[in-house]
C-alpha cells in the first residue's frame, strides 16, 4: 500500500513538471549599458536551442518581448554598434509580469571601449533620493529606468535603487553641478529635464501615462445585419498589436489603444466570409464612450432573379437581357431571347451592375440595379415591364470624343415651330429619353462639366409613328492646365550658413530631360513646377561641393514643402577626427509657413543616442520662445537616419529623436497642439550612402513649418 501511494505521488511530481516545462509566457528582454545603465535598442534574436527559426518578438517600450516555454534552453543573440557581441544559452521561468504583461530578463551589454571614469556610488543606501510619481494618480512609479548624465564632464553618474524606500532611487550628484535626467517607465511618456539639486532636498519626478482609447467593434453579415463570430487583429507598423473574438451572440472586439498619429490596420476574418482590412486612425482621446463600430462582412454572391413582362397585359415577354459589371464593364450575364422572360444570375452586393433590355416593337431598357432595388436579400427578384413603342421618341447619349467613354449630360431640346425648350438628363450608364409629339426641327444642345459645349439640328418631320432616333454626342473636354505651384530654394555655405556668391542652379525634368527655367536673386532660386511630374535639383558654386537630390513636386505639395534650404560642402575640408556641430542659434529667427529647415542629427544627438546634446539648447529655446509669441505657427519635426544598421532599428532612432525634440519644445512652455513629429529611419535619404559624407547628410533632423 504504501509502495503505491509513493509511486502515485511520484507520478503525480513528474506530471507537474512537465506541465511547468510547457508553461508558455511573455518574456521582455530589457539590454542596458553596462556601465551606465542606459536603455539600449540593439538588434535581438531569440530561437530554441536545436533549432535555426528565430522567435517572432516586437518592442513594447524598451523591452523586446516574445512567448517562450518555461523550462526551455533558449540562445540569445544580441549585436548593437560599439558593443560586444552578447552570446548565451538561458532557461526561463515565469516570475512576477510587469504591468503590461511580461516577464523581465534584463542583459548588461559590455562596451568595446569601456569608459576610463565612471562616478558610482559610495554605498546602496547613501547618495541624493529621487521619487518617481504618477501625476495623475501620486502614487509611486516603482518600475522605471533613471539616467543621470552630468553637463560638464558628459559622465555618466550610476543610479541605484534605494533599499530604505520603495520606489526611489539614489545618486551621488553634487548641488554644484548640473545634470540632465531622464525617466522612462512602461505605459508612461518619456522624461527629459535639466537636474540641479537642493542640499537635503529629495527630486520628484512626475510621469503622465501614455494616452489610450478604448474602441468596439462587432462584426456583422452585410445583407442581414446579423453578429457574426469573427476573429480580430488590430496593429500598426511598429509595436502595437492587438487581437480578439467575437461570437454570433453580438459580443464586442474592445481593445483600449494607444492615442497615436500612426494609424493602425483593422483586420477582420471569419468562416465563409471575406476578408475585410481598413485603416483605423486615433489621434485624440474621446471625451465620450466609445460607440460600436459596426463592420460588414460579405458571405456570398446575391442571387438576382429577373423576371421580364409586357407593361400593358402583364404578360412574360422574350426578350434579349444583359447584365453588366460596371467596374470592369464585363458581361456577366448575356441571354438571347429569354426562355418564358425569366433568367437568374449570382453577383456581389458591392459591386453596381447595368441592366439592358431589348424586344421587338418594345421601347429599349436600360437601368442601373441599384435604382431598382436599393435593398439587396439573398435571393432578390426583379421585375422589368417594357412598353409597346407608339410614339417617336429620342434616345441621347454623350461620351468623351477621347475615350468614348459615356458620360453625364443634359441635353436642352427646342422645337422651332413653338420654340419650347424642354431638358432631360442622361447619366454615364443611363440613356436620356425624350417623346417627340409633333414633328419639326429641334435644336439640341449638350451640356457637360468639364467639356464644350455642342449643338445638333435633328429634323423630325418625316418621322414615323413608333420610330426611335438615337444620338450619341461627341463631347471634347475643355483644356486646362496641369496643377503646379511655385517652389523656392535658398543654397547656403553649410558651416557658415552664409550666402554663397557665383551659384549655378540646374533644374531638369527627369522624366523629358528638359532644363526649367528658373529665377535666380542672390542665393535664392524661384521656380513653377507641375506637381504631377520629378526633378533633380543641381547646384554648386566655386569652392563647393556638386549638391544633387530629387525632388517628387505632388509629395513635396502635400507635406507643404515650398520653401528649402540647399547647404553646400567646402571641396577643402579640415580633417578633424570629431568635428564640433556647427550651431547657428538663429535658424529659427525668420521661420514661415510652407518652409523646411533642415539641420544635421549631430548639433542635436551623439552617435547611435536619442539623449539631446547640451548644444541645441540654446537654438530649441530660441524656436520655443518664437512660437510662444505667434501661437499661430505649426511645426512638424522629421527625423531620419542613414542606412547603416538594421531598418527596424533607424525607423525607431528616428522616431525616438523626433519625440525628444518635441518633449523639450513642450517642456519649454509651447502648446503640444503646435507640434507634431515622425520618424521616417533611412527611407528618405538626400543622398547616396556611399561616403561618410554622404551619410551625415542623411543624418539629420527637419522641421516643416505650417
Amino acid at each position: 500500500m504504501r509502495l503505491t501511494v509513493c509511486l502515485l505521488v511520484f507520478w503525480a511530481c513528474l506530471c507537474c513538471t512537465k506541465l511547468l516545462a510547457q508553461t508558455e509566457f511573455r518574456l521582455g528582454i530589457e539590454v542596458r549599458d553596462k556601465y551606465t545603465k542606459r536603455p539600449l535598442v540593439p538588434i535581438i534574436s531569440v530561437l530554441a536551442v536545436n533549432t535555426e527559426t528565430e522567435l517572432p518578438g516586437q518592442m513594447v517600450n524598451d523591452a523586446y518581448v516574445v512567448n517562450v516555454n518555461s523550462g526551455t534552453h533558449y540562445q540569445v543573440f544580441v549585436a548593437f554598434q560599439e558593443y560586444k557581441t552578447y552570446r548565451q544559452t538561458h532557461t526561463f521561468y515565469v516570475e512576477a509580469l510587469f504591468a503590461n504583461g511580461y516577464s523581465p530578463f534584463v542583459i548588461d551589454l559590455e562596451p568595446i571601449n569601456p569608459p576610463k571614469t565612471f562616478a558610482v556610488a559610495n554605498s546602496t543606501s547613501s547618495g541624493h533620493p529621487i521619487l518617481v510619481i504618477d501625476k495623475a494618480e501620486r502614487t509611486v512609479v516603482s518600475k522605471a529606468i533613471i539616467t543621470i548624465k552630468d553637463d560638464s564632464s558628459g559622465q555618466f553618474i550610476t543610479v541605484t535603487k534605494n533599499p530604505n524606500m520603495g520606489g526611489s532611487w539614489l545618486a551621488e550628484l553634487k548641488d554644484t553641478a548640473q545634470y540632465t535626467l531622464e525617466v522612462n517607465a512602461p505605459e508612461y511618456e518619456t522624461y527629459k529635464s535639466t537636474l540641479k539639486i537642493k542640499a537635503g532636498e529629495a527630486t520628484e519626478v512626475v510621469l503622465n501615462k501614455i494616452s489610450k482609447q478604448e474602441i468596439k467593434f462587432i462584426a456583422v453579415d452585410a445583407i442581414t445585419n446579423r453578429p457574426v463570430a469573427a476573429q480580430f487583429k488590430l496593429s500598426d507598423e511598429i509595436k502595437e498589436t492587438y487581437s480578439g473574438i467575437t461570437n454570433a451572440a453580438g459580443s464586442l472586439f474592445s481593445p483600449t489603444v494607444v492615442v497615436q498619429k500612426q494609424p493602425y490596420t483593422l483586420v477582420v476574418s471569419a468562416s465563409g466570409y471575406r476578408r475585410h482590412e481598413s485603416k483605423i486612425t486615433i489621434t485624440t482621446p474621446a471625451t465620450v464612450p466609445a460607440t460600436p463600430q459596426f463592420i460588414k462582412l460579405s458571405k456570398v454572391d446575391v442571387i438576382l432573379k429577373i423576371k421580364i413582362i409586357e407593361e400593358q397585359s402583364g404578360q412574360p415577354l422574350v426578350a434579349n437581357l444583359r447584365v453588366i459589371d460596371q467596374a470592369d464593364k464585363r458581361i456577366i450575364l448575356n441571354i438571347k431571347e429569354t426562355l418564358g422572360g425569366q433568367a437568374v444570375t449570382p453577383i456581389s452586393p458591392y459591386h453596381q451592375y447595368l441592366i439592358e433590355v431589348e424586344a421587338k416593337g418594345f421601347m429599349s431598357y436600360q437601368q442601373p440595379l441599384e435604382n431598382l432595388l436599393p435593398m439587396l436579400s439573398e435571393t432578390s427578384e426583379l421585375t422589368i415591364k417594357l412598353s409597346k413603342i407608339g410614339n417617336t421618341y429620342l434616345n441621347l447619349t454623350a461620351t468623351d470624343a477621347k475615350t468614348g467613354q459615356r458620360i453625364p449630360a443634359i441635353f436642352k431640346i427646342t422645337a422651332s415651330m413653338t420654340e419650347q425648350t424642354t431638358e432631360v438628363k442622361g447619366t454615364a450608364s443611363t440613356v436620356a429619353k425624350h417623346k417627340i409629339s409633333e414633328p419639326d426641327i429641334y435644336k439640341i444642345e449638350i451640356h457637360a462639366t468639364g467639356y464644350q459645349t455642342l449643338s445638333h439640328n435633328l429634323d423630325a418631320e418625316e418621322m414615323k409613328v413608333g420610330q426611335v432616333f438615337a444620338y450619341e454626342a461627341k463631347l471634347t473636354p475643355k483644356t486646362t492646365a496641369p496643377p503646379s505651384h511655385v517652389f523656392s530654394f535658398k543654397v547656403l555655405d553649410a558651416q557658415s550658413r552664409k550666402i554663397t556668391s557665383n551659384l549655378r542652379f540646374r533644374l531638369t525634368n527627369i522624366t523629358t530631360q528638359k532644363a526649367i527655367p528658373i529665377k535666380i536673386k542672390g542665393s535664392e532660386v524661384t521656380t513653377d513646377l507641375l506637381l504631377s511630374q520629378a526633378y533633380l535639383v543641381e547646384a554648386d558654386a566655386n569652392g563647393y561641393e556638386t549638391y544633387s537630390m530629387r525632388i517628387d513636386a505632388g509629395e513635396w505639395a502635400k507635406r507643404g514643402e515650398y520653401l528649402t534650404n540647399i547647404f553646400l560642402l567646402p571641396t577643402k575640408k579640415a580633417i578633424v577626427s570629431k568635428p564640433k556641430p556647427v550651431v547657428n542659434e538663429k535658424i529659427f529667427d525668420n521661420i514661415k509657413a510652407g518652409q523646411s529647415l533642415t539641420i544635421e542629427d549631430n548639433v542635436y544627438f551623439d552617435q547611435s543616442s536619442y539623449i539631446l546634446r547640451p548644444e541645441a539648447y540654446e537654438q530649441l529655446n530660441r524656436l520655443a520662445t518664437i512660437m510662444i509669441k505667434n501661437t499661430s505657427i505649426k511645426i512638424e519635426i522629421v527625423g531620419h537616419t542613414d542606412n547603416i544598421g538594421a531598418p527596424r532599428l533607424n525607423q525607431t532612432l528616428s522616431e525616438q529623436r523626433a519625440k525628444v525634440i518635441a518633449n523639450y519644445l513642450v517642456n519649454q512652455g509651447v502648446s503640444e497642439n503646435s507640434i507634431a513629429h515622425r520618424g521616417e529611419g533611412q527611407s528618405k535619404p538626400i543622398a547616396p550612402n556611399d561616403t561618410e559624407d554622404n551619410r551625415q547628410r542623411n543624418r539629420r533632423v527637419q522641421f516643416l513649418i505650417k
